[in-house]
């Protein structure tokens, strides 16, 4: 195994940082994209037409990720990490500059391409991962997880400032709803370069026989079959439902019916963004340390759902802020929790395909509230009351399960480490 030192590692870092600020970055700039017939990329259309639009651009993005993420494990395995990272960056590049020729031509079609395109090479959260820790001596691993959560925290709270304030032309008379994206893009092919240069991988011999096509759909609907994770798997489907339809739709929602502007919906986000990086960082492992995993994510389930529904049922903005930061801080501890039960649910040698399965059902989750709720009624409260209605039912699951005491394989659960959104 070859060496590099802390400084070779940056753009992996910085790819962990893009990848999760991309997610973040197009919730408070997609409304305007959507809904101002002036500065948006469509003259015309009724509010229906619109929602849908909004709809599949957030989806599209994680449907094509739930899409590419398993391929591009599998060329990582085939071509080494340093090539499929050149090639995620290049991907995100020009799914970027797709999305910036869209909005001059004000083409709705070539906007939704390339947010495909950049799903597509925005998987690469465990690739990025794997060549941080391929290259960590055992000793430095603890630390290494430690910048990588901090990245991920990082790039939800970052992500609507740069989307939110960048396409603000009262700040900066230039700014406009394309600067977020020329600022990301540019950012991407900096990290590409010094990728290229700073990060010297060492020679291995690639693997024999011809490289292996993962089918997505298929390992997902396996995982649901697998015992011991069969109930968690769903209860993980349920939550995750319940927090993208949440997190991509109450900008939205508060934009239409409460009178939120671009900058409120900006730093509503961030706050967000705040709770997950506290739940992440130091929340889940305190709850994880003093509280049985079932119990932790049984409590959070209920909170969230109750912080949700607030949200379309308060008027003060104060309220609102609170609901939004501790509702993220219990979906942090929701997934960690879930997560982590999936995990000690399995032997050592299904812990690759149980992470997999956390990941596919994060994005076929994120990509499926937004197309379906798109097309119901996106701006309406609706979004936002069938997401407290799923994490109710993810409750209901976790609470029946509890009832026998023991895990699913009959032991009793016990504390486990936190995952990775």
């Amino acid at each position: 195994m070859r060496k590099n030192g802390l400084a070779s590692l940056i753009p992996f870092y910085f790819i962990i940082l893009i990848d999760n600020l991309s997610v973040s970055l197009i919730i408070p700039v997609l409304i305007p994209i959507s809904y101002d017939a002036h500065s948006g990329i469509m003259s015309s259309g009724g509010t229906s037409t619109r929602d849908l639009f909004y709809g599949v651009a957030i989806g599209s993005y994680s449907l094509a990720m739930f899409l590419g993420a398993p391929l591009l494990g599998s060329l990582s395995d085939h071509f080494r990490r340093k090539k499929t990272l050149a090639l995620c960056l290049m991907g995100l590049a020009l799914g970027y500059a797709l999305t910036i020729w869209a909005m001059l031509r004000r083409d709705a079609y070539l906007f939704v391409a390339g947010r495909v395109i950049g799903g597509l090479f925005s998987g690469s959260l465990p690739v990025a991962q794997a060549a941080i820790l391929d290259v960590t001596p055992k000793e430095r691993r603890v630390n290494s997880i430690g910048l990588i959560m901090f990245c991920v925290s990082t790039g939800y709270v970052v992500g609507p400032l740069i989307g939110g304030y960048l396409s603000d032309s009262t700040l900066v008379s230039w700014f406009t709803l394309k600067t977020p994206f020329i600022f990301v893009a540019g950012a991407t092919l900096l990290n590409l370069l010094i990728l290229l240069v700073a990060y010297r991988e060492a020679p291995a011999s690639r693997p024999a026989g011809r490289m292996a096509f993962p089918n997505p759909v298929k390992h997902l609907m396996e995982s649901f079959t697998f015992p011991g994770v069969r109930l968690l798997s769903a209860v993980l489907l349920l939550m995750s439902l319940g927090w993208t339809a949440f997190f991509q739709f109450i900008g939205l929602y508060l934009t239409a019916n409460e009178g939120f502007d671009q900058r409120a919906v900006t730093n509503l986000i961030s706050v967000v963004g705040v709770g997950l990086a506290a739940a992440f960082l130091s929340l889940v492992p305190l709850s994880m340390k003093y509280l049985k995993p079932h119990v932790a994510v049984t409590g959070a389930l209920a909170g969230m759902a109750v912080c949700i529904a607030g949200t379309a049922l308060t008027g003060s903005s104060a309220a609102l802020y609170a609901l939004c930061l501790v509702g993220a801080v219990t979906y942090g501890i929701s997934y960690s929790g879930l997560v982590g039960m999936m995990s000690a649910a399995v032997a050592d040698s299904h812990q690759g395909s149980v992470m997999g399965t956390a990941g596919a059902i994060a994005a076929i989750s994120a990509g499926l509230s937004g197309v379906v709720f798109g097309i119901i009624d996106g701006s309406s409260a609706v979004p936002i009351f069938s997401a407290a209605a799923f994490v109710v039912l993810a409750f209901a699951l976790i609470a029946v399960r509890g009832m026998g005491g023991t895990g699913s394989q009959g032991e009793p659960e016990s504390a486990s480490t936190t995952s990775m959104v």
